[in-house]
């Protein structure tokens, strides 16, 4: 089922290749796990930040990686602003990011003062397994969930979770698209009465979410 879905996102993803100049602009870097600026010394449990920005991103790759724990040395602001920052850091990841509100249930740091930086160590609870992470479906865009929702109900799937680049509705757009899939599943709207109604939640729970998870039973 999984490869399937993946496989229709993956054409889905080559049909709206044509649409890039609408994708949300994210303030969040995109980074990958060699990357100089952000692995201190070719150590990938400690990553380095020379802003704050940077420490969002350091905190948000060890979340992409499903990381346990990790360590980001700050190279920036003052001693007096080092906790305060760290919090503001933590915090943002987990309520304000896409993958960091689905994933996360918790995060627990402890800063200490080096010389020329300050070392933040970073413990993380995760309310999601590495597999279910792993099955999130990338779309370029909201109409991709239609096509991907019916391929999961055909499929049997408990749920289908989304990751959108591009909002092309609001989310009662996404919660009208997500009744009329399963209205069709159900046998129309002269159907009578439908089943229990698939639960829909959004992910950081805002005006500008970047996941849809859908609870098909």
């Amino acid at each position: 089922m999984k490869k399937r879905i993946l496989l229709l996102a993956a054409a889905l993803c080559l049909l709206c290749s044509g649409c890039g100049g609408g994708l949300l602009e994210r303030e969040w870097s995109s980074v990958t796990p060699h990357s100089a600026g952000y692995w201190e010394n070719g150590d990938k449990d400690t990553l380095r930040a020379d802003s704050y920005q940077d420490a969002v991103n350091a905190i948000l790759m060890l979340v992409a990686n499903h990381a346990e724990r990790g360590v980001v040395r700050c190279y920036f602001g003052s001693d007096a602003e080092y906790a305060e920052l760290a919090a503001e850091a933590c915090n943002e990841v987990q309520q304000e990011t896409d993958l960091g509100a689905y994933l996360l249930d918790y995060i627990t740091y402890a800063g200490t003062d080096e010389r020329g930086f300050y070392e933040l160590s970073l413990s993380f609870g995760y309310r999601r397994t590495a597999e279910e992470q792993e099955s999130i479906i990338n779309a370029t865009s909201t109409e991709a969930i239609p096509d991907l929702l019916r391929a999961a109900a055909a499929e049997g799937a408990d749920r289908l979770v989304v990751r959108v680049s591009y909002f092309s509705t609001d989310r009662a757009g996404v919660e009208q698209m997500v009744r009329d899939v399963q209205e069709e599943k159900d046998g129309g709207r002269d159907a009578g009465i439908l089943a229990a109604p698939w639960q829909l939640s959004f992910y950081p729970d805002t005006d500008e979410p970047g996941i849809v998870e859908i609870l098909l039973k």
